[in-house]
């Protein structure tokens, strides 16, 4: 049997992930044969004609399935990795063919970078990082496994992400700061100081003058 590459998770992330295997096939990468989700009608009257080819609880990894997961939420991430990792599953990489990697970078397994992100000099990208459109990883940071960075965020030289964080759209990391194992980065903030594991970080919003 042939190789197919599986989509886990079919919402928005996921919906723009189709289009970002698309843009690779045309280029000698691989689109997606199917998809898993918990809804088997997610797609119904979308655009996308993808067949569902069960839940990720429950499918058992075929001869070459390789999957991509389209989960933003890191602890949702991990947990449907785990599932299908006990079941023998293996994974694989999207990026995007606009996405810039430094060859000096290191990406781990199933990282997924969308269009014109960046992984810069020396760079590691643990596994299971999400890097979303327009979004950069600068020299000598290291971001670890299941974090997702949201679009435009900028993590800048020698930042250190532990495991399973979450960055808003927006969001900013200045040079050599420390942010913690599952912290949360609110959109737009700027992260100046080391940040706590667990902790939750955020700007106001906009006020009307």
């Amino acid at each position: 049997m042939g190789s197919r590459l599986i989509l886990v998770g079919a919402g928005g992330f996921g919906r723009e992930l189709i289009n970002w295997a698309e843009d690779a096939a045309a280029q000698g990468g691989q689109a997606f044969a199917g998809y898993l989700d918990m809804h088997a009608d997610v797609l119904a009257g979308s655009a996308y004609a993808l067949p569902w080819l069960g839940t990720p609880d429950a499918y058992v990894p075929q001869t070459g399935d390789a999957f991509v997961i389209a989960i933003g939420d890191p602890a949702g991430k991990r947990a449907v990795v785990e599932q299908l990792r006990a079941r023998g599953a293996r994974f694989a990489r999207l990026v995007h063919p606009s996405a810039v990697v430094a060859r000096t970078a290191v990406l781990g397994e199933g990282v997924v970078l969308c269009p014109h992100s960046m992984v810069s000099a020396d760079a590691r990208v643990g596994d299971f990082v999400a890097v979303n459109t327009l979004s950069s990883v600068g020299h000598d940071a290291v971001v670890g496994a299941y974090t997702t960075l949201s679009g435009h965020v900028d993590l800048t030289g020698h930042v250190q992400v532990g495991e399973g964080c979450f960055f808003g759209s927006g969001a900013r990391v200045l040079p050599k700061v420390r942010v913690g194992a599952r912290a949360r980065i609110g959109a737009g903030a700027t992260i100046m100081r080391n940040v706590a594991e667990d902790a939750t970080m955020f700007t106001m919003p906009a006020k009307k003058l």
